[in-house]
């Protein structure tokens, strides 16, 4: 075995290509992937060989990357970034290749392509099922929302078939064997077309006057540019990769298990339940969308082994459970709505306190001292007018760590605070009948 030496020479202009596509693509995939691994352990994990023992070649890979200006920085950028804490990233993002490559090399056999595509998943996902890193695009082999419903795969409210690796491989499959016909099995504009979409691959292609790989390639935006950088970096790696020497492998079919239900659940109350978090659920179930699993579900549902037994036998309790959050979810948005209609702010954050109208308080001069609206405390204390009386209560929110500020006291604006006993007038009550023009006065 030889240790990885880098052979390529030369110095092209594409000073921020390697840069600028470790900052955008690289680096989210490998923290994503850092989060599928806790669900994708590594069995008898030893210390990784680092920098990696190399064989010799094993696979075919794309001819065009031949026409890439070599230098060896832009190569060593890419490796910088898998080949720190010992080679781990490197060493793990390969064991989950190996872990989907059947199905991969099934799904490309099916449509008679070559097996060099199982790359496309390895570099624009890091195969990472569950990753969502555009909006428009999803899953190991992230396949754009029309790409994946042309080809068959279901997408909506519930699942999300792209994260499916067995069946988003036979749509991308499908998409490339679609765009080998379309143009003619060139490679290159395969997959520039693939990493971006036909309208721009043509459009590029009616800006060249005679088209040829390198003035392709010239014409490029740095981050596709720097893809294919990227995808040419992988294939040195995958085709100098052993993995004999560290004897160690992933797999989740010896540390899943699939759930049955009758009932409809919920990932947040599963999290509490089972004491998983919800992220590693979505990790484990990643066809499944918003955080719901339906009874007799299309997709299966997984729970690590021991959770799954515990899940099992305690389901009846979990479904109690479950109901209880729900309605206690239901009263918290009841209260919350209340509060929203009368304005009430978060009480999380703020505290109730009850003030005392004193003498030549207004409710401009209250409003100022304590940091409110005049228009909240009418809110709050259902007011219909500007007017308050001495000695009125007043509710009023303020901030948890605030008090109520008062004006100095004095013997004009004293509140008496004990109740006096009423002192009625002398005399026998007696009828006035009012005459015309004449008021109260």
């Amino acid at each position: 075995m030889r240790y990885f030496i880098l052979f390529f020479l030369g110095f092209t202009s594409f000073a921020s290509i390697s840069q600028d596509f470790t900052e955008s693509r690289i680096t989210p995939m490998l923290s994503a992937h850092k989060e599928l691994m806790k669900v994708y352990p590594v069995s008898s994990k030893k210390s990784w060989e680092c920098p990696p023992n190399l064989v010799q070649n094993q696979i075919q890979t794309f001819d065009f990357l031949d026409s890439l200006p070599m230098n060896t920085n832009y190569d060593e950028k890419y490796f910088s970034a898998f080949l720190t804490n010992g080679c781990a990233d490197y060493y793990e993002v390969m064991f989950t290749y190996q872990l989907f490559l059947q199905h991969y090399s099934t799904a490309l056999k099916k449509f008679e392509l070559s097996e060099k595509y199982a790359l496309l998943p390895l570099t624009v996902s890091a195969n990472n099922p569950s990753l969502k890193y555009l909006d428009d695009k999803s899953g190991a082999w992230q396949l754009s929302f029309v790409t994946a419903r042309k080809y068959g795969l279901t997408i909506n409210r519930w699942y999300d078939e792209r994260n499916d690796i067995q069946k988003s491989s036979v749509a991308a499959a499908a998409y490339l064997h679609f765009l080998k016909e379309y143009y003619l099995n060139n490679e290159l504009l395969i997959v520039t077309a693939f990493y971006t979409s036909v309208p721009f691959v043509n459009k590029q292609l009616q800006q060249l006057e005679s088209p040829n790989p390198q003035e392709f390639i010239d014409s490029l935006p740095s981050e596709i540019k720097g893809y294919l950088w990227y995808l040419r970096a992988w294939s040195n790696w995958n085709e100098n990769f052993d993995t004999s020497p560290t004897k160690v492998s992933v797999s989740k079919t010896n540390n899943w298990t699939e759930v049955q239900t009758k009932d409809t659940l919920n990932f947040e109350v599963i999290s509490d339940f089972m004491g998983i978090s919800v992220l590693e659920l979505k990790m484990m179930n990643p066809v499944l969308v918003g955080e719901t699993v339906l009874p007799n579900a299309l997709h299966p549902f997984y729970l690590p082994k021991d959770k799954a037994l515990v899940f099992n036998d305690k389901y009846d309790e979990f479904i109690l459970f479950q109901k209880a959050e729900e309605e206690r979810k239901k009263k918290e948005l009841a209260e919350l709505k209340k509060r929203m209609e009368s304005g009430i702010p978060d009480l999380n954050k703020y505290k109730a306190v009850t003030y005392t109208v004193r003498s030549g308080d207004v409710l401009g001069k209250i409003a100022d001292r304590n940091n409110v609206k005049v228009s909240s405390i009418k809110q709050w204390n259902n007011l219909k007018s500007d007017r308050i009386d001495i000695g009125q209560k007043l509710v009023l929110y303020v901030p948890k760590n605030a008090t109520t500020t008062l004006p100095p006291e004095t013997a004009d604006n004293k509140i008496e605070t004990k109740p006096t006993t009423p002192n009625p007038g002398k005399g026998k009550p007696q009828i006035y009948t009012v005459k015309p023009g004449e008021s109260l006065w």
